[in-house]
């Protein structure tokens, strides 16, 4: 009976310690979250500063799991690799961007790892993903930040040291300097004041003499005569001045008269501008009678042989086929010029040219050669373009073709009836060498010439 009853405190014993054993074992597992459902991320570090594995990690101050693992790196470029195991429970609020330190518990603690909570815009850090990390700062650290800027301060002071001493010894030099300027010029100052005091003295005697009637100036102030006399004078002034309004009106009058619509220089005038007017119709008449004389049966080979024509009526076709040479006497002679060396675009009209201002020798000394020979032949200005559709080419050689025209008849004093201009297009394949021109060609038509070229 005894037995039995010691066996019975002996199970009992034994069910109590064993049940004991698993309340703290089970204690100790939920304290270390080892039952929890977990997942692991990682993180580097350049140095540890006393993290261990087991130790504790930490999410925005809530314990959340264990550091599992430490690799160290193969080369001293790289970082020690931390492998993390937090409590999956808060996988919402550890993002990719969270930020993982070393940090210590107190003063002299252990090191745990803390992570921060991430920003909402970013995604929960996946499983097996790595997060960003910041270096820790020991207190070794901030020791050794202390001691380099306590070195920079006391170089600062050293090499300022020097500068203050220098800058010392100006001001005192400055100081005696003062000091002796002061004692040069006081004698001056003396001379100064004496002589402000006598000049004080005068005009009060000045002044006293005036008020008394003394010298010219004195009689002029106090003399009621000499004030009506200077008052006759303003009053003779005034007069004159009124007469010679006068006189001027009754000029600009006169010149009103003059040019008034029955007066005799605006009669003149008229009879002037009839005659002009008289002039110029005789003169178009003139041109007219001249024009039928071209085109007359009897009179049309004469005016061919001679070579008399209008240059604006030539279309291109029949200047390509060569009207200008006048049944072969006249030759042409064409000197080549590329838009490059000739034209910029216009500021004011973004879509048109104008001519360089270096334009001006280059054409010079192009037409220079045959200014002799000119008077009895034509000059064309040949337009040549190669950018755009037909028409854009035809508008834009023309218009080149047009400025140097004036030019040279402004220049040159050429007739206008003898110089013509002749917008080709791309038609260019008499060109040197044959290439598509881009520019102008001044050709002379002139008795006996040489055929030439030149760029």
């Amino acid at each position: 009976m005894a037995r039995a009853e010691r066996l019975v405190g002996v199970g009992v014993f034994v069910v109590i310690g064993l049940t004991l054993f698993a309340v703290g074992l089970f204690m100790i597992g939920d304290r270390q979250l080892a039952f929890a459902k977990k997942f692991t991320i990682y993180t580097e570090f350049q140095k540890i500063t006393g993290l261990q594995p087991g130790a504790v990690i930490r999410v925005s101050g809530a314990k959340a799991g264990s550091v599992a693992q430490i690799v160290p790196p193969t080369r001293p470029s790289d970082k020690f690799k931390v492998k993390l195991e937090v409590a999956e429970e808060l996988h919402p609020i550890v993002r990719s961007d969270s930020v993982a330190t070393i940090q210590t518990e107190g003063l002299v603690g252990g090191s745990f790892l803390a992570i921060d909570a991430g920003s909402d815009s970013a995604p929960p850090a996946p499983p097996g993903s790595s997060i960003p990390s910041r270096e820790p700062l020991t207190i070794a650290d901030l020791v050794q930040q202390m001691s380099d800027a306590i070195s920079k301060v006391n170089g600062t002071i050293d090499l300022l040291q020097g500068d203050v001493l220098r800058a010392v010894e100006n001001i005192a030099d400055t100081v005696e300097n003062a000091n002796e300027l002061i004692s040069s010029v006081s004698d001056d100052i003396e001379t100064i004041a004496s002589a402000g005091a006598a000049i004080t003295r005068n005009a009060r005697d000045i002044s006293e003499a005036i008020r008394s009637g003394k010298g010219t100036l004195g009689r002029l102030v106090n003399d009621d005569e000499l004030y009506q006399r200077a008052a006759a004078v303003a009053r003779n002034a005034e007069d004159i001045s009124t007469k010679t309004r006068e006189v001027v009106e009754q000029a600009r009058n006169t010149l009103n008269d003059l040019e008034s619509k029955n007066g005799p220089v605006q009669g003149l005038s008229t009879s002037l501008r009839m005659t002009l007017e008289d002039a110029r119709n005789a003169m178009a008449g003139f041109a007219e009678n001249m024009e039928a004389l071209k085109r007359n049966f009897f009179f049309r080979g004469y005016f061919n042989d001679r070579g008399y024509f209008s240059l604006a009526e030539i279309s291109p076709a029949q200047y390509r086929e060569g009207v200008l040479t006048n049944k072969g006497s006249r030759q042409p002679v064409r000197v080549w010029l590329t838009a490059a060396v000739l034209f910029e675009n216009d500021p004011d009209d973004p879509r048109a040219e104008r001519l360089k201002p270096d334009a001006a020798p280059r054409l010079d000394s192009a037409v220079a050669p045959y200014l002799d020979r000119l008077p009895d032949g034509v000059l064309m200005v040949e337009g040549y373009a190669q950018g755009g559709m037909r028409d854009e080419r035809y508008v834009r050689s023309r218009a080149r073709a047009s400025l140097v025209r004036e030019y040279l008849i402004g220049k040159f004093h050429l007739d206008p009836q003898s110089t013509g201009v002749m917008p080709l297009g791309a038609d260019s394949h008499d060109s040197p060498d044959g290439i598509p021109w881009d520019g102008i060609a001044l050709a002379a038509f002139v008795e006996h010439a040489a055929n030439g070229s030149h760029k």
